[in-house]
């Protein structure tokens, strides 16, 4: 498992790692045989690059901040400028989109996972990650000292507009008709002392086991696509 990455920049006015950053752990999820590959949120069209490099597929990427826009286009086969609580306009018969850390950033993300999926070829797939609210470093501050603090990035980046679990990824999923094939995550564990977090939640019911699981997943990491190829979706 590859060390857990940010989530993308909170300013708009510097490029920052964020945009300029490689995902190996999203592209390692792609169909090896993916020859037409979306990008969507490419920032600066590190991911599309590599892809090509790797794969020589044909990489189209989306993105709207200028200065990522411009380094992106040499990189990529197609560069999409357009808003992604907006946009409708995809390439046709992608084998692969990939949202890095980008559906907690939409106002409506089961939008454009649905508009995603009306554009993939009949084996394409979806590939996301998101970050998980119920992490650990979330939920002590909130019990402990009545915190929850927005900051530049990571799972509390003050631009993210929807918060995500592992179950409620999922529901977003099935409402845009994708179902989950593959589930991962970068997992940082449970500090010292902190077990009797898992305690608490057994005793009011929860399975403990599963629980450590979902406070340790710092980021998940699913492929998915439309369900009515293969039935009903689950987590």
């Amino acid at each position: 498992m590859h060390a857990p990455t940010g989530v993308r920049a909170a300013a708009v006015d510097e490029l920052g790692v964020y945009y300029e950053g490689d995902r190996p752990d999203l592209r390692a999820l792609v169909p090896p045989e993916a020859r037409r590959i979306l990008d969507v949120g490419c920032g600066a069209g590190s991911v599309g690059a590599a892809l090509r490099r790797d794969l020589g597929a044909w990489v189209a990427g989306v993105e709207l901040f200028a200065q990522a826009v411009e380094l992106a286009r040499p990189r990529l086969d197609e560069l999409i400028v357009a808003d992604l609580d907006t946009v409708t306009e995809l390439p046709a018969d992608l084998d692969a989109a990939i949202f890095g850390d980008v559906l907690e950033h939409l106002r409506d993300p089961v939008r454009l996972l649905r508009v995603t999926a009306e554009h993939l070829a009949p084996d394409g797939v979806v590939i996301v990650s998101v970050p998980n609210v119920k992490h650990w470093s979330v939920l002590l501050p909130l019990l402990l000292e009545d915190r929850f603090a927005y900051g530049d990035s990571g799972l509390l980046d003050r631009t993210h507009v929807h918060l995500f679990t592992l179950e409620e990824l999922g529901r977003a999923l099935d409402e845009a008709g994708l179902e989950p094939l593959t589930v991962a995550n970068h997992r940082i564990p449970l500090p010292p002392g902190a077990g009797p977090l898992v305690d608490a939640a057994t005793r009011l019911g929860a399975e403990p086991g599963e629980t450590r699981a979902r406070l340790e997943a710092y980021q998940y990491l699913v492929t998915a696509r439309p369900a009515a190829r293969r039935g009903p979706p689950k987590l």
